[in-house]
């Protein structure tokens, strides 16, 4: 088992991030439930909710990007542009590791590297595709 750790371990990275964007989605839908919830209590109650409860609803729906991006137009530019920077600092730095054998990994260095190209080109691709749309 420790085996499989040293040999893998650069994946905990990935596992990781797909843990914190599942856990953000869970949290939003909580969110989205008790702002529901409350709707339906001043409903109930036959009064009129505040506008900017039902506007609140309104941007949760047309949010497509994560809470921990910084300020942000809603072109996604600003996201894309750090996770592509991101990508390609980690990916330079496995290619450096594969080339100067620092940490002894080899071949695998040069492995991650280009999935953090990849991953780093998908980014930028999305970025400049979104930056196209109109939001309302």
């Amino acid at each position: 088992m420790a085996d499989l750790f040293e040999n893998y371990w650069w994946l905990l990275f990935p596992l990781g991030f797909f843990l914190f964007m599942g856990w953000a989605s869970f949290m939003s839908y909580k969110q989205t439930k008790a702002k529901i919830d409350l709707l339906k209590t001043y409903a109930a109650a036959g009064k009129e909710p505040p506008a900017t409860l039902v506007e609140s609803l309104d941007k949760i729906e047309s949010r497509d990007h994560a809470d921990w991006h910084d300020k942000d137009d809603g072109s996604g530019a600003g996201g894309n542009a750090f996770l592509v920077v991101l990508f390609v600092g980690l990916g330079a730095v496995f290619a450096y590791e594969g080339y100067a054998g620092i940490l002894g990994m080899g071949e695998v260095a040069y492995f991650v590297s280009m999935i953090m190209g990849v991953m780093a080109a998908a980014f930028l691709v999305g970025g400049i595709f979104k930056s196209g749309k109109k939001s309302d």
